[in-house]
C-alpha cells in the first residue's frame, strides 16, 4: 500500500484492503484461539474488517469502542512517560479483550474479545502475527 496524503485517502486504502484483513484474522485466529470477535478498525474507530462468533455481536460498535480505549491507553501511558502501548488488557469474568494497534504507522487498532478458555500467549502471539501481516499488505 502506498503512503496516502490525508485521512480519507488512508481509510480508502484500508477499505481496499478489507477483504485481506478479514484473510488474515481468519487465518491467526481461527484454529489457535476460542474467540468471540475480532475486528480490526482505524484509530478514528471505524471498522474495516471483523470476524463475529457469537450472534448479536456489533463490530462497528466494537471497532468505535476499541479506538477510544486504545486512545485513553496511548495517553495514560504518553502521562507517565512510558512510550507508545504495545497492547491493551481488558480481563472480565466472561472474557479477555485484548487490543493492539497495529499497520505500518499504527493506523489501525486490532481488538480480539476472547472466551475465558483462551490461552493467553496464544492471544498475544496471534495479535502479533495479524499485525505483522497487516503491516506488509
Amino acid at each position: 500500500m502506498s503512503t496516502p496524503k490525508t485521512r480519507a485517502q488512508a481509510l480508502a486504502a484500508h477499505q481496499a484492503l478489507a477483504g485481506r484483513y478479514t484473510e488474515i484474522l481468519h487465518r491467526h485466529t481461527e484454529q489457535a484461539l476460542d474467540l468471540t470477535a475480532a475486528v480490526i478498525a482505524t484509530v478514528d474507530g471505524i471498522e474495516i474488517a471483523s470476524l463475529a462468533g457469537k450472534p448479536g455481536l456489533r463490530p462497528a460498535q466494537l471497532a468505535a469502542m476499541a479506538s477510544s480505549l486504545m486512545a485513553v491507553a496511548v495517553a495514560a501511558g504518553r502521562e507517565v512517560g512510558h512510550g507508545p502501548c504495545e497492547r491493551l488488557f481488558i480481563e472480565t469474568r466472561a472474557g479477555t479483550l485484548l487490543l493492539k494497534p497495529i499497520g505500518r504507522a499504527g493506523d489501525l487498532v486490532l481488538c480480539m474479545a476472547l472466551t475465558p478458555r483462551t490461552v493467553l500467549a496464544k492471544a498475544f502471539w496471534a495479535a502479533d502475527e495479524i499485525g505483522r501481516a497487516v503491516a506488509t499488505s
